[in-house]
């Protein structure tokens, strides 16, 4: 057991007393409010083709920690102070407008210069209950909607193969830059120099890579940032075999056993196109009448882009031995004539020599 004196003792009982006396004060100074995260205010910006910015306002109240099941707006703020959110306003006490769990939506018009807009708005629920603060849906603009952009851009496209295609443009309005293309971990980097108005297409980034980025030559922010998608699609290599006949040209497409199926569209010169539908694992043949100079091509979103040579044009070509490009003269049917020919003339041969035989010896026999 610990003995302690009784003055620190005592010293230490007031403190404590102190200390409790506090926590209990802020406890019960501390309002009960509705839960902060369970009412959100979010934005939808849009730049029009009038150079003006249209926000969507959306605010939703959810999960209050009391019992109240509606809301009225007390006091609504909107920035900039000159523009409205309609139809969001306060409503008169006693007016509980908006209940849990029903969006209220609004819309602002705004210059196209503008560079902040806000909406706060304070509420009072229907238990008497009123919330301390407001809630706020700041979003910050450009303050660039309708005019012409300055910038770079960079647009890119993955590959079957792993690669991916980089695009780089300067916009007319924008100044000369130096763009730095970087992959990492593979090393790959390519700088180029874009007047306004200049662009550059077709920059092939190599495989394995897990971060790409694009950034004006001087600047340590990339403007733009990418990694290869692992499922590109498009990426689909069928076996594809072609065959000529006398009378029909027929194109054989058997579609990889890859899980999904192919839409495929014959496209002749001579004729009318037919489309297909080749599921996985199978083969489908469509023929097309054999004529001078008949060459089909073939297309389908699906096939993997990097390999021309699937669309074709697959042509048919008239076999040797064909009668005026188209069959092969009259059918062969029955036995070879110059057979039976051969045949008749040896028995009639042996039939003549026995019976010549028969009459000088008087050979009896049976045929």
């Amino acid at each position: 057991m610990i003995n302690i004196r009784s003055w620190p003792r005592r010293a230490l009982a007031a403190l404590g007393a102190v200390v409790v006396s506090l926590a209990g004060t802020l406890v019960f100074m501390a309002p009960a409010s509705a839960d902060p995260s369970g009412f959100s205010i979010n934005h939808e910006v849009r730049c029009l083709a009038d150079g003006t910015y249209q926000i969507r306002w959306t605010v939703l109240a959810e999960t209050p920690s009391t019992d109240a099941t509606r809301y009225r707006f007390v006091k609504v703020e909107v920035y900039p102070p000159d523009s409205s959110i309609d139809p969001i306003a306060a409503s008169p006490e006693g007016v509980f407008p908006h209940s849990l769990d029903k969006p209220v939506v609004g819309s602002q018009t705004l210059p196209g210069t503008t560079t902040y807009a806000d909406l706060i708005v304070w509420v009072q629920w229907d238990d008497g209950y009123y919330e301390t603060s407001g809630f706020s849906g700041g979003v910050p603009l450009d303050g660039r909607c309708g005019q012409p952009p300055t910038d770079p851009t960079a647009t890119f496209q993955s590959r079957c193969d792993g690669t991916v295609l980089v695009d780089l443009a300067n916009p007319p309005a924008g100044r000369t830059v130096d763009l730095v293309v970087k992959a990492f971990p593979v090393g790959f980097s390519r700088t180029v120099s874009l007047a306004p108005g200049k662009s550059v297409k077709g920059i092939v980034v190599p495989r394995g890579f897990d971060v790409l980025t694009v950034t004006v030559a001087g600047e340590r922010e990339a403007f733009a940032v990418y990694s290869w998608v692992s499922d590109p699609g498009h990426c689909i290599v069928p076996d594809i075999r072609a065959r000529s006949t006398c009378d029909e040209f027929v194109i054989a497409v058997s579609a990889p056993n890859v899980g999904w199926y192919l839409l495929v569209t014959f496209d002749p010169n001579h004729g009318p196109e037919q489309r297909r539908t080749i599921e996985t694992g199978t083969t489908v043949d469509v023929s097309f009448p054999g004529v001078a100079g008949l060459a089909v091509t073939l297309r389908s979103d699906e096939f993997d882009p990097q390999i021309s040579h699937l669309n074709g044009p697959y042509r048919w070509e008239r076999p040797a031995g064909c009668a005026d490009g188209r069959g092969g003269g009259l059918p062969v049917t029955g036995q070879p004539t110059g057979g039976v020919v051969a045949g008749a003339g040896l028995l009639l041969g042996v039939g003549t020599t026995l019976f010549v035989l028969a009459r000088r010896r008087r050979i009896w026999f049976t045929v």
